[in-house]
This record gives C-alpha cells, structure tokens and sequence, in this order.
C-alpha cells in the first residue's frame, strides 16, 4: 500500500526531469525497482515535457512493467490519454499489450468504460 501511494503521489506532482538520460539505458532489461524508477522518471517528463523522445523512453520503460499492479490503470490511462498531443503508435502499442496482461487492470478500465466510450464517440484526440 505504500507504494501504491507512492506511485499515485509521484504520478501526481509536477516534477520537470528531461529523461533523455534515460535514453542510452538498457531500459527493457533493467531489474525490476530500477525499471519501475525508471517508468515513473518517464512518466513525469511526459506529462511536464512532452516530446518524442520522451514517450518513446516512456514506451520502452513500459514494456514488461509491473507499475499497472501498483495504481489504478483507469486513473493513468486517463491522464495519459489527456495528454495535449498526439501519442505515437509505438506508446499505443505498449499501453494495449500491457494493460491486457493482468485481470485487474481489464477490471479498473472496465469500471470506467463509459468514460472511454463516451470520449470515443467525442473523437477525442488519442481516444
């Protein structure tokens, strides 16, 4: 419970971190605490400094990440997919297959489908 916490405090506060220091690291094949570090680095810079780069860092990071058992996944799919530009399929890709991998988080972005659908029908922007 701590770290859930943890995670939803961090993925809450605007810290400015240009993670192109990231981008020279072996991201998919970091142990486990420095992937999950390193998926809440990415996550940060993305939503205070967008830029490709760092969503591609972002989408590396989350390959075979286990963040999704430590936090809602409705709550961040929705912040991510507010973001005020547009996702890149490799981002896309990466959120499809990892959001499918553990029955709850099919069951938090199932509680939360008619917010889905209804931004879907608006052809909200990464809807």
């Amino acid at each position: 419970n701590i770290l859930k916490s943890e995670v939803s405090t961090i993925l809450n506060v605007s810290i400015n971190y240009e993670c192109d220091k990231l981008q020279n690291l072996p991201l998919e094949n970091l142990p486990p605490v420095l992937k999950l570090a390193a998926t809440l680095l990415a996550f940060t810079s993305v939503f205070t400094l967008p830029s490709d780069q760092n969503v591609v860092i972002l989408a590396r990071c989350l390959e075979d990440t286990d963040i999704f058992k430590y936090i809602d996944t409705s709550m961040l799919l929705k912040k991510i997919l507010n973001v005020k530009f547009e996702l890149p399929s490799c981002l896309l890709e990466t959120l499809a297959n990892e959001l499918t991998r553990h029955l709850k988080m099919l069951t938090e972005i199932e509680k939360e489908i008619e917010h889905f659908g209804a931004k879907i029908q608006e052809s909200a922007g990464n809807y």
